[in-house]
C-alpha cells in the first residue's frame, strides 16, 4: 500500500509479540495478542495517533510512504 502525506498522517506497524494498546480517544485497552497470530504484521496508518501507549511517527507533509504486507518499505 503507498501512502501519501498531504497535511497530517500518522503510522506504526504492530507484529509479534504482540501487546496491548490502549485507546486515546477513550478509556480502553486491547490485547491484540488475543486477536493475532505470531506470524501477523499489521500497520494502521492515521490521520491521528490513535493509541497512547504506542510510538506513532508521523509522516512529513508532501512525502510517500510505502507498505509491503504490513512492513513499510520506503
Amino acid at each position: 500500500m503507498m501512502t501519501y502525506c498531504s497535511t497530517d498522517l500518522h503510522w506504526l506497524t504492530r507484529k509479534a509479540p504482540f501487546g496491548k494498546a490502549k485507546l486515546l480517544d477513550n478509556d480502553i485497552e486491547i490485547d491484540f495478542q488475543q486477536h493475532t497470530q505470531t506470524t501477523d504484521i499489521v500497520s494502521v496508518i492515521a490521520t491521528k495517533p490513535l493509541t497512547g501507549n504506542e510510538n506513532c511517527p508521523r509522516i512529513q507533509p508532501g512525502s510517500f510512504v510505502l507498505f509491503h504486507f504490513g512492513k513499510r518499505i520506503l
